[in-house]
């Protein structure tokens, strides 16, 4: 019995009490608040496992779609194909555009983003209209080369003469870097 008078009994009353309300509140809570039920809560998990998935696929596609992209703005092959291949389309252009090639100089390769970065350097001499629209043309999707820097200075101090450092990339994929 609990008697609350005694005063060497009052720590443990009230502990016992306290421990009573405990219980209490737990067997009301349970019988209070209704159970989750088994085939809903699998519903929703499975629901939210197929969005998921659906997400994963969606972002596989919008990879692959990408890759696409960028396969067809990078150069293939080894490395050791790609100097050739520049100077190759840089001779074509220059003999299209009337501007003389006197340089093409290959600079330290590096790598950025799973992709090999192929810099060289081009001198071209010609009319400053000529060299223009030969750097221009560099850019051409189809040769797959990006300008990224261009010094233009006169080369003749009466006519319109000019050489050009022309500085180009050409991207190329790592291999195992595009692997989804």
């Amino acid at each position: 019995m609990i008697n609350f008078r005694a005063k060497d009994e009052v720590a443990t009353n009230a502990a016992f009490l306290i421990a009573l309300l405990i219980i209490l509140g737990s067997l009301a809570f349970a019988f209070a608040v209704p159970r989750p039920d088994a085939k809903k809560v699998t519903a929703e998990r499975n629901a939210e496992q197929k969005k998921i998935f659906s997400q994963v696929d969606d972002s596989r596609k919008e990879f692959v779609a990408s890759h696409a992209k960028v396969v067809t703005a990078t150069w293939t092959g080894t490395a050791e194909k790609i100097g050739p291949g520049a100077l190759t389309a840089m001779n074509t252009l220059a003999a299209k555009y009337k501007v003389k090639l006197s340089g093409f100089r290959p600079e330290r390769v590096s790598q950025a983003s799973g992709l090999e970065l192929d810099p060289y350097t081009v001198t071209a001499e010609g009319s400053f209209p000529s060299v223009v629209n030969f750097t221009k043309a560099i850019e051409d999707p189809n040769t797959k080369l990006c300008v990224d820097s261009i010094q233009i200075s006169s080369s003749d101090a009466n006519g319109d003469s000019v050489a050009a450092n022309i500085g180009i990339t050409a991207y190329r994929v790592i291999q195992g870097a595009a692997n989804g």
